[in-house]
């Protein structure tokens, strides 16, 4: 009997480190980055990095991606960043970038938004940074569609559980 209750408490233990474990690695995390030269610091809050929810084709098949936000206690900035640079059609080409309209969906709300990608790439740019920041803290996924070259549309979508935690986090590095 006693060899029971102790295996049992045993999987008990087990089965709650994986739950913890697992709940997360679904968290957004922050770090600092600091410029050696002028030791400024410029704070992130980054998702955890997801698959698509098809997997594509090679070359991409391995393809990952993760959103981050950057402050530097003036300026931020929204992105999502790629293992590898997203090859990406029906984009509008500028001076040295492109400029992309894409349809995403705040938990049930579908919405268009404008990104940039500087050619060649792996991140690309919100628009209306301060707009993108609020609708990140305030929802729980993201699914954003992208139209990748010989791939169609392909669906990311990101958790945003603790986003709005870490946003407050790296502000809060520059209240002091």
């Amino acid at each position: 009997m006693r060899r029971k209750v102790f295996i049992v408490s045993i999987m008990l233990i087990f089965v709650l480190s994986i739950t913890v474990f697992a709940s997360e690695a679904e968290q957004w995390y922050t770090f600092v980055s600091k410029d050696e030269m002028t030791e400024e610091e410029t704070w992130f809050a980054v998702s955890p990095e997801v698959e698509p929810t098809k997997k594509m084709n090679f070359p991409y098949s391995g393809v990952w991606a993760w959103m981050g936000i950057g402050y530097n206690g003036k300026d931020e900035w929204v992105y999502i960043g790629f293992t590898e640079a997203p090859n990406l059609i029906n984009t509008t080409i500028k001076d040295g970038y492109d400029l992309i309209s894409i349809r995403v969906k705040w938990d049930d709300e579908l919405d268009n938004v404008k990104l940039t990608q500087t050619w060649g790439s792996k991140f690309l740019h919100f628009e209306n940074d301060k707009a993108i920041v609020s609708k990140i803290a305030q929802s729980n996924t993201l699914l954003i569609e992208l139209n990748w070259y010989g791939e169609g549309n392909v669906y990311f979508r990101f958790p945003l559980n603790g986003s709005a935690n870490a946003i407050n986090e790296i502000h809060a590095a520059f209240e002091s």
